[in-house]
């Protein structure tokens, strides 16, 4: 299977999920499991890695540095041994054509791919909502907006902002409004910082940087 997406789009956590998901469904994967850098992989013993993971799953990040002499080793390996794994290679669109382009027997072996796509504003600000209702906290509409113009604020033309970006702000906004209920315990006596459901409310001043 082969996952992408742009740095920090979340590619590892999806890949993760996917795994847990196949082995309950098909049960034919066991709880074996490993992740490991492509440059790390370069060095390492691949037929005694491939023993150790049998019957399991092996993610392999930035797969586009792996170079062409793993690339040749771990087609024939997959094709010549008893060893049953299931590989996840995830990168960008670049890297994955180059480990690709490697060999073709290689990449004849992936069937499946899976896109990452790139997220508008509102999908972004909607993860940024879900996140921190998952953390206990609801931002309230002026919040909203705060969160609108940090995310734009960090938006470049040549890569989108990603999950990873949203998470640091909101993270960062509940570390403020954390400080800031601290510092001032004695007000919330008479402010309304929680909402009927027992959300803690984050406001726009917590998305101050």
């Amino acid at each position: 299977i082969l996952i992408q997406g742009g740095a920090g789009c979340g590619k590892t956590v999806l890949a993760k999920a996917l795994i847990k998901a196949l082995q309950k469904e098909t049960k034919k994967l066991n709880n074996k499991a490993g992740k490991i850098d492509a440059k790390i992989l370069n060095k390492k013993d691949l037929d005694k890695l491939l023993k150790k993971i049998d019957g399991g799953c092996l993610i392999i990040e930035r797969a586009g540095e792996l170079n062409r002499e793993t690339a040749l080793k771990l087609s024939l390996l997959l094709d010549n041994t008893d060893c049953r794994v299931l590989i996840i290679m995830e990168d960008t669109r670049t890297g994955l054509e180059k480990v690709l382009g490697n060999d073709e027997n290689l990449a004849r072996k992936f069937t499946e791919k899976i896109k990452i796509p790139v997220f508008t504003s509102d999908e972004l600000v909607e993860f940024g909502q879900a996140y921190a209702h998952d953390l206990d906290y609801e931002i309230d509409n002026m919040g909203v907006l705060a969160l609108y113009n940090r995310i734009s604020n960090i938006q470049k033309l040549d890569q989108a902002t990603t999950l990873t970006e949203v998470k640091e702000i909101v993270d960062g906004a509940i570390a403020n409004a954390e400080k800031k209920s601290f510092k001032k315990a004695f007000s919330i006596l008479t402010s309304r910082r929680y909402t009927e459901d027992d959300y803690i409310i984050l406001r726009e001043k917590d998305f101050e940087e």
